[in-house]
């Protein structure tokens, strides 16, 4: 069941909800286009008070990133005319209206923005996953609103097919808003990928096998598996045959080691086949596990 309260939006109820007429689901947008106002609370004020009827359910400033709900996502709102005997307001299982804080050409912080597009749009994907996960598809079927100009779509158009309009577009509507909206407002935020775990390595596993194994190392079966991830990383230098990958730090592993040793520019008892904390750190660092104590 998906949340008829948008999460992060400030509840404000106006009361007055109606059913819904069913069919898919859409999203319309508006602008308050206030001249002498542009604040959210002044229209929040509006919308909650002497404006609840034609309130919409979501008023949204995307220079701030304010956002409050009126009605539920489940009821109609009351921003758009019938289009006849068409209820507009109620088509779709869901038919949610948002009402940007944006008048054209506007000047805020000293700076003119002519349309949304141009305005910050702060938590403007919020609204669209949320949009999102009530079944509004992304898009917009009759095409992006273009300009402060009329789009109509058809009355069976609007009736059967879902998605984002603008409200210049619906049918026995005459408003020319939204204007330009933002070319990646419906752009999905990019995972975060998971971390990768790398195995670890223990330097004191390592040199008891290195100095102990066979015999002693047999039965440590961790120790075994750590040995194993060093004679990997040692044959993909070129420096131990494969058959002797075998997690068993035995002379040939030592003498691999050594030639790892050298190639670091070690020699004489530095150089003795045995792991240190540096080289085995190095030796590490290419083949994908870390070293511990």
């Amino acid at each position: 069941m998906p949340d008829l309260w948008m999460p992060g939006a400030a509840r404000h109820a106006v009361g007055n909800t109606g059913a819904m007429n069913g069919g898919p689901s859409r999203a319309v947008w508006h602008i308050t286009s206030n001249d002498s106002d542009h604040t959210f609370a002044n229209e929040l004020g509006w919308f909650t008070g002497g404006g609840s009827g034609v309130a919409p359910h979501l008023l949204y400033d995307p220079f701030t990133g304010e956002i409050a709900q009126m009605f539920p996502a489940d009821s109609r709102s009351l921003s758009l005319q019938n289009a006849g005997a068409v209820k507009t307001n109620r088509t779709g299982a869901y038919c949610i209206q948002i009402e940007i804080v944006f008048t054209e050409n506007e000047t805020v912080g000293g700076k003119r923005y002519a349309t949304v597009a141009d305005t910050p749009c702060k938590n403007l994907d919020k609204i669209v996953a949320w949009l999102r996960s009530l079944g509004i598809a992304d898009g917009w079927p009759a095409g992006a609103p273009t300009g402060f100009h009329r789009q109509d779509v058809s009355v069976d158009f609007w009736l059967n097919h879902g998605g984002h309009y603008g409200h210049n577009m619906i049918p026995g509507n005459s408003h020319v808003d939204p204007g330009p909206m933002p070319s990646g407002m419906f752009a999905k935020p990019t995972p975060t990928p998971t971390p990768t775990t790398k195995p670890k390595v223990s330097l004191a596993h390592v040199v008891y096998a290195a100095q102990h194994d066979p015999q002693a190392a047999q039965g440590h079966t961790t120790y075994r598996a750590e040995v194993l991830l060093v004679e990997q990383a040692l044959k993909a230098e070129g420096l131990l045959s494969s058959q002797y990958v075998d997690g068993s730090f035995g002379t040939l592993t030592v003498t691999a080691y050594k030639a790892w040793q050298k190639r670091l520019g070690y020699s004489g008892s530095d150089a003795d086949g045995i792991p240190g904390q540096t080289s085995l750190s190095k030796l590490a660092a290419k083949h994908g596990f870390t070293v511990t104590a």
